[in-house]
């Protein structure tokens, strides 16, 4: 069974996951809607996204051995839309647990995903699109797609078998396995 190295790209309408393979340099991507059309509303939509995703996931761990999941972590600056992107979100992490043990389990956060692309954590959409398809000829569908890519190649790069191309890559790796510990505001 193939190593796979997986990235998850959620939104508020749909969920892009993509599994690397990089001993045959080759990738899936699946892109799910979960438009209010497609998936309901309220607990249904909830619902409906927890058991298509586990039902996905159930099936990347049946198709090979999952090394590593990279996902998106949460735009915390962001003031639409919140809760709702916060319910998906929370959903899709259940999903993950009940099919992968957590040490497996990475949240990467947006700029982060942008700078081991692009080098940069302030690249635009179209730019990180393009740079997935020149720096490694993956032809992703969209911008969730590219991202998952992306997802999927750091993923890789976490386990020590793969080493990352290009120094702001080695730089992103290491902001994720040593993370800084999270700044204390003084109270005034």
């Amino acid at each position: 069974m193939p190593n796979l190295y997986v990235g998850i790209d959620q939104s508020y309408t749909g969920c892009a996951v993509v599994s690397y393979n990089p001993a045959a340099d080759s990738a899936v991507e699946h892109v799910f809607d979960f438009s209010s059309g497609k998936a309901g509303t309220g607990p249904q939509r909830l619902g409906h996204v927890h058991h298509i995703l586990r039902e996905h996931f159930q099936a990347l761990r049946a198709a090979g051995t999952v090394r590593q999941v990279c996902f998106e972590g949460y735009a915390y600056g962001k003031a639409y839309r919140r809760e709702e992107l916060g319910e998906l979100g929370g959903v899709m992490r259940l999903a993950l647990i009940q099919v992968f043990p957590p040490h497996l389990l990475h949240a990467v956060a947006p700029a982060t995903v942008k700078k081991f692309v692009t080098g940069s954590g302030r690249a635009e959409k179209e730019k990180i699109l393009l740079s997935v398809y020149m720096r490694w000829k993956f032809e992703a569908s969209g911008h969730d797609a590219a991202d998952a890519y992306v997802l999927a190649r750091i993923a890789a790069c976490l386990d020590s078998t793969h080493l990352p191309e290009l120094k702001f890559q080695a730089e992103v790796i290491d902001s994720i396995l040593n993370p800084k510990p999270p700044r204390v505001r003084a109270r005034s």
